[in-house]
């Protein structure tokens, strides 16, 4: 075959070639065309009787079937606030489509079901009842409902869970009129009295202003509306808040005071070291004429210019008014601003103290009152007896109260001037020579801080002033005022002053706060 004869068919034109492909096409369609009419022809007919029609039944509606409703377990009953109670269980299985809770006073019946109080329906497994009786017992019972169609109230409901009971708490409404005033002992916070006699105590809560630093909280222990805080530092500013506390716990905040504390006094840092008390601050002694030697009866007048309280659990002033010797045996009597005994409370009192034995058959106390025999001044007996005193005037004085073969009583007491009341302290015998106990010639006064190392600044002002006292009537011959702890280390108590005016026969005292010495150790004669 020739090539060339090859080539020249293989060029024949485009028309032919384009009619063949479509009749090629047309006859591949025509075949599939012809298979489908074949595959779906019906196959052919049997002679004999038509099939009866019939057709497939419509399912039933399912039957409701009821669902099992769970008993609540797990029932737990909280009061989280006043008057509030939290009831709280664990979800049932299967969980129900809701609750009915019911409670009611520990007293009383349970409510009927309703939608009155003393009913909830809650989905979830908590509810919470406000506005119940603060300290009233309530008790409470929970049970799942279920919706499911199955009767014609389409709920059932399960069985009732065990009644659990609580008791609401109580805990003290928020303190009102919270005032916070800066001194240089510290910062006096003072608030309303909330009338709740359930108040216990207080808790104090202080920050820092200006500063990260924390909160402090310090416990009042008392249902005192007035709380010193001592431990702040100088030109600073606070924040307070309050809370009161219960049997219940404590109660909500009271609203925050601010308060920028005072600076340092300059030239006085004698102030803010700490001492060790005890110390004799400012003392007064008193001598008379050598040859009284037999002195029975000492009287003092005196006068508190201002009202000192139990300003601290850690220290307290004694005003030490007579303290001399009986039969060479030496005593004191005098007032203080804490005293207690057998775990009672701390309250003011008198005192009345002697020396040289521990045998309590030598002492009488009041009704009210109590003895004490003690080691830590040596060996001595005393008697106390509650006493409020305050600012005002006052005489007290020591005098004889009978005798026995075993020595001489004396009695010592205490009268105030304004209302004319005398209280008698108790009585302390003396061993007597020649039938009878003698006072020596030679008494002393003074202002004494007791208790723990302190700063001298944190301590309260005390003035008093005394007219010189009277032995059988007559007056001292010569007065020396004294700092007599100045040269102890560590007791130099400096902020105080004492002084005697001789026109009027007066001692001056003065010890506490921000006193400045003004006078020195000095001799008097009294005329």
């Amino acid at each position: 075959m020739r090539l060339d004869w090859i080539a020249h068919d293989h060029m024949a034109p485009r028309p032919n070639l384009r009619y063949g492909i479509a009749c090629l096409i047309a006859g591949l369609l025509f075949i599939a065309t012809a298979c489908e009419a074949e595959q779906a022809a019906p196959a052919p007919a049997t002679p004999g009787p038509a099939p009866e029609a019939t057709s497939s039944p419509a399912p039933a509606p399912p039957t409701p079937t009821a669902v099992p409703v769970g008993e609540v377990r797990e029932v737990r009953l909280s009061s989280p606030a006043r008057g509030m109670l939290r009831i709280s269980w664990t979800h049932t299985d299967p969980a129900p489509t809701d609750y009915q809770v019911s409670w009611a006073k520990l007293s009383e019946d349970f409510p009927p079901p309703s939608d009155d109080v003393g009913n909830a329906y809650p989905t979830v497994a908590s509810h919470v009842v406000t506005g119940l009786d603060a300290g009233t017992m309530y008790k409470a019972r929970i049970r799942a409902r279920h919706w499911d169609g199955s009767d014609g109230d389409s709920i059932r409901n399960g069985p009732w869970s065990a009644t659990e009971a609580v008791r609401v708490i109580a805990p003290p409404f928020a303190p009102t009129g919270l005032t916070a005033v800066a001194t240089h002992r510290g910062v006096i916070l003072e608030w309303d009295d909330p009338g709740d006699d359930t108040v216990a105590s207080y808790e104090v809560v202080r920050a820092f202003k200006d500063r990260f630093g924390g909160s402090h909280v310090v416990h009042t222990g008392s249902a005192e509306t007035q709380y010193l805080d001592t431990d702040v530092l100088p030109d600073l500013g606070y924040v307070y808040t309050l809370h009161a506390v219960n049997s219940f716990g404590k109660g909500q905040v009271s609203e925050a005071v601010t308060v920028t504390t005072l600076a340092r006094i300059p030239g006085r840092d004698y102030l803010y070291e700490p001492i060790s008390p005890p110390v004799h601050a400012a003392s007064i002694w008193w001598y008379w004429d050598a040859r009284r030697r037999t002195i029975r009866e000492m009287t003092v007048d005196f006068t508190i210019h201002n009202n000192v309280d139990d300003w601290s659990r850690h220290n307290g002033y004694y005003l030490m008014l007579l303290h001399g010797r009986i039969s060479d045996i030496s005593f004191y009597v005098g007032l203080q601003t804490a005293i207690s005994h057998a775990g009672a409370p701390r309250v003011k009192g008198a005192i009345y103290s002697r020396w040289d034995t521990r045998d309590l058959a030598n002492a009488r106390a009041a009704a009210d009152g109590w003895t004490q025999s003690a080691g830590y001044e040596g060996d001595f007996i005393g008697v106390r007896r509650p006493y409020d005193w305050g600012a005002g005037s006052y005489r007290a004085g020591i005098a004889p109260d009978g005798l026995d073969p075993e020595g001489e009583w004396y009695s010592a007491w205490i009268t105030n001037l304004d209302s004319g009341e005398t209280l008698w302290v108790g009585s302390l015998r003396f061993p007597h020579a020649g039938g009878a106990a003698y006072i020596d010639d030679v008494s002393y006064s003074t202002l004494e801080l007791y208790g723990s190392p302190t700063r001298p600044i944190d301590t309260p002002e005390l003035y008093v002033t005394m007219s010189a006292p009277l032995a059988d009537g007559v007056r001292p011959a010569q007065v020396l005022t004294d700092y007599p702890y100045d040269a102890k280390p560590g007791s130099a108590m400096r902020n105080s002053d004492s002084w005697f005016d001789s026109v009027g026969s007066t001692a001056h005292l003065r010890i506490g706060g921000t006193t400045e010495r003004v006078h020195a150790e000095q001799w008097h004669t009294i005329e």
